[in-house]
């Protein structure tokens, strides 16, 4: 069976927008990063500013090990299944996910855990735990989760600077409930795993 390619997996040719892009806005608030060519799509509903990404006519190879920061939004903010882009599978427990136990996962984990994988379908969740070079390596459990809570967003943060804005801090986490970073620029989506049960698939 041919790998599969994730409709989140980013691609070698994938390249983000240069920081020659990135202008200051003024708002009521203060200060914050945009855009100098503003989009509508730009911010998301709690006003962080998310990276562009630009796409090549040349696919370039898979990367299994990144993920391609507008499609993994998409699939996290609809629950989406994170290789066909479907709708994940969902029964009377909850939306399907895989973790694995991290450094930072809360010690409760699988509950609460924090996570950037979106869900995924049955039928993909059975091959991904074949295929998925990075599953075959370490443990993993499939889970059930009732109430997979948007948690917030990771990215990289800028810092106002006198000769403009300068990156600090890369994976940095703006959490949804806590005031937003007005130089963040929000990369990846974040659900935090609620009422999770550990499941088989049938």
């Amino acid at each position: 069976m041919p790998l599969l390619t994730p409709y989140v997996a980013s691609r070698s040719t994938d390249r983000g927008m240069p920081e020659s892009a990135l202008t200051v806005e003024f708002t009521p608030n203060g200060p914050r990063l945009a855009y100098r060519d503003t989009r509508p799509q730009d911010r998301d509903r709690h006003g962080n500013l998310w990276v562009r990404i630009e796409e090549s006519p040349d696919p370039g190879h898979v990367q299994y090990d990144s993920l391609h920061s507008t499609r993994q939004r998409t699939c996290m903010e609809n629950l989406l299944c994170q290789i066909c882009a479907q709708p994940a599978d969902r029964n009377k427990e909850g939306w399907l996910f895989i973790d694995w136990r991290r450094e930072d996962s809360p010690p409760t984990w699988p509950e609460k855990s924090l996570t950037t994988m979106p869900p995924l379908c049955t039928e993909h969740a059975r091959i991904s735990a074949r295929q998925c070079p990075f599953l075959r390596r370490g443990e993993h459990v499939l889970l059930r989760v009732r109430k997979p809570h948007p948690y917030g967003v990771s990215g990289t943060l800028y810092r106002l600077t006198t000769t403009g804005w300068t990156s600090t801090e890369n994976g940095q986490l703006s959490p949804y409930n806590k005031p937003r970073y007005p130089g963040m620029l929000a990369f990846l989506l974040l659900r935090e795993l609620r009422g999770v049960t550990l499941a088989e698939l049938p």
